[in-house]
């Protein structure tokens, strides 16, 4: 575990750099910076967006409009991922790419929100804040074929695993350290003036995430790249099983997930009489267990393999909404989040990681782009649902509905193909097999 923990640090990385499309000597400066831009990016997340449902919550939103700010940002997502795969195919650097769209634009709608809340009132704020973060979505997503692309291309094979676990243990850490002080700031400053101080601090950790990301040594792109290759239409990659089975049984996992999600936190504030440190408080737990999970499953990760993984975690996923209908005091939210902060910081570690394993490198952006449009597609819908549910039966069924829908998830990655099978070689442009 002690070597899961440093490996992002990458002081004197040794082992088989076989696969990185840089040279050894970059290697440990290229992980270094990835692993640092990941810190600084989850602290940005951890002083806002927690709180996020509340902020709309302040500014009169209905259970419906709360599930509308969560579903326009998986619109957004699921616009920018084939305009990003087109960009990130032709862009002469993906490091830039990244940096002024995701690093510099989209950074920038956070001051922009913080000027929506501390001079609109009502409605115009409210809906301010949707469509600006509905950008960032946007923005941030459409980066996300050059970021994976050039993660693949930096971070050798055979350091994946524990490397990966290394970075998300940071993140977690962050969001561990941080969330609860979003909370004392938004309890002690109040609204609205909270708010615009978390959205400026968030701001502010985005921008050294950014001056981090610019640093990570960057591969020389072949010449006629983008000419040579030639493209994956989404209809050709919908008929590789393995592919299409990974994707649906993720896109259930996020289903479930995104009709309880946006609620838990109103719940506990509305229902339960939580204050923002309590949700603090909650966030941190979840955040300490994901780091636990970060240092055991990285390991499991590197022994067992990503499916295996996947599976194990899948198991109990549906009981974290469950637990959550024996929630009656703000203080057992911290039950549900114990679970949940393990398993989803171990289910992300083995997603990705197969990600990696399943997309093949020579049509990698538009894979990347089919994955993540269908998980938007899925996220958009998700949170209309649950809202829907909540505003007629209540929060209850909406939690049990989402058990539900999660299992679903396990169902398919138990029964259904998600893995390739060793040495076979991956589809080309031409077709798509097995």
């Amino acid at each position: 575990m002690a070597g899961v923990a440093t490996a992002g640090l990458a002081l004197q990385p040794r082992g088989d750099h076989t696969g990185a499309r840089i040279s050894d000597r970059e290697v440990p400066t290229a992980l270094r910076a990835f692993w640092t831009d990941g810190l600084f990016a989850a602290a940005q997340d951890a002083f806002i967006l927690a709180y996020l449902p509340l902020l709309a919550h302040a500014l009169g939103a209905s259970a419906k409009e709360i599930g509308l700010l969560a579903a326009s940002q998986s619109l957004g997502g699921a616009l920018a991922l084939y305009p990003g795969a087109f960009a990130a195919r032709r862009a002469a650097s993906l490091r830039w790419l990244v940096v002024f769209y995701s690093g510099v634009l989209g950074r920038l709608t956070l001051l922009g929100a913080a000027f929506a809340v501390a001079f609109m009132n009502g409605n115009a704020a409210l809906y301010s804040v949707i469509v600006l973060f509905a950008f960032r979505s946007f923005i941030q997503n459409f980066t996300v074929p050059a970021w994976t692309a050039l993660a693949a291309d930096i971070i050798p094979p055979a350091f994946r695993a524990k490397y990966f676990a290394s970075r998300n243990f940071a993140i977690q850490g962050a969001t561990l350290a941080i969330t609860p002080l979003g909370g004392l700031v938004l309890d002690y400053a109040g609204f609205p003036g909270g708010y615009v101080v978390a959205l400026l601090v968030s701001f502010i950790f985005g921008m050294c995430a950014t001056l981090a990301y610019a640093r990570i040594p960057e591969p020389p792109r072949k010449a006629a790249e983008a000419q040579e290759r030639k493209p994956l239409r989404p209809s050709l990659i919908a008929r590789d099983a393995t592919f299409r089975n990974f994707v649906l049984g993720t896109v259930f996992l996020h289903f479930g997930a995104q009709m309880a999600g946006p609620f838990f936190n109103i719940h506990l504030v509305e229902n339960l009489g939580g204050s923002n440190f309590m949700i603090g408080v909650v966030a941190m737990v979840a955040s300490l267990t994901g780091v636990v999970g970060q240092l055991v499953c990285g390991d499991l990760l590197s022994r067992r393999g990503s499916l295996w993984l996947s599976r194990a975690t899948l198991v109990t996923m549906p009981l974290v909404p469950l637990l959550w209908l024996g929630v009656m005091t703000p203080w057992m939210a911290i039950i549900p989040n114990v679970l949940g902060g393990f398993i989803w910081s171990a289910f992300g570690l083995a997603n990705f990681q197969q990600q990696l394993e399943i997309m093949p490198e020579e049509n990698r952006e538009e894979y990347v782009a089919v994955f993540h449009l269908s998980l938007f597609a899925g996220m958009f819908l998700a949170p209309f649902a649950g809202g829907a549910l909540v505003d007629a039966f209540g929060y209850r069924t909406a939690f049990v509905v989402s058990a539900v829908v999660r299992g679903a998830a396990l169902i398919v990655f138990l029964f259904g193909r998600t893995e390739r099978p060793r040495k076979v070689a991956y589809p080309l442009a031409e077709g798509v097999g097995a």
